[in-house]
């Protein structure tokens, strides 16, 4: 066992240690939601964003973990919770046919203004279900 020789053991319990490395399985997006940031032009009160967390509300579980990963290359909760991501949200211009598009090492998601939640939805669940990041695995 590698932690016999190391003083890790003493400092954490198996389970602490565990999660320090593979972060937390809790996906609470409703934290995500509220320690959100906006940018470009966007608020948490634009109609695209109310709809951007109505269909994440929505979304199951591996469609939740698509987004995380989507958006900031790790589909792990970080120590304390997915409120400790700086999640940034800003406009990528008006309605269009683009998909929503990421900048992972800023946490950060461009959206358009999508006309409808309907678009929204199509668009966003096309981008997080064929991203493929930096294609390692």
């Amino acid at each position: 066992m590698v932690v016999d020789e190391y003083p890790l053991k003493y400092w954490f319990h198996p389970s602490e240690l565990e999660l320090l490395i593979c972060g937390s399985e809790d996906l609470d997006f409703d934290a995500l939601e509220r320690s959100a940031l906006y940018d470009g032009g966007f608020t948490s009160n634009s109609q695209v964003i109310r709809w951007f967390w109505e269909v994440v509300h929505e979304f199951d579980e591996n469609q939740k973990k698509q987004l995380l990963s989507f958006a900031t290359g790790s589909d792990r909760v970080p120590l304390g919770g997915l409120s400790k991501i700086k999640f940034i949200i800003a406009k990528n211009g008006p309605d269009s046919e683009r998909l929503p598009t990421a900048h992972t090492c800023f946490n950060v998601v461009l959206l358009c203004e999508y006309a409808s939640k309907e678009k929204l939805k199509e668009r966003l669940l096309k981008a997080i279900t064929h991203a493929k990041g930096f294609g390692m695995i």
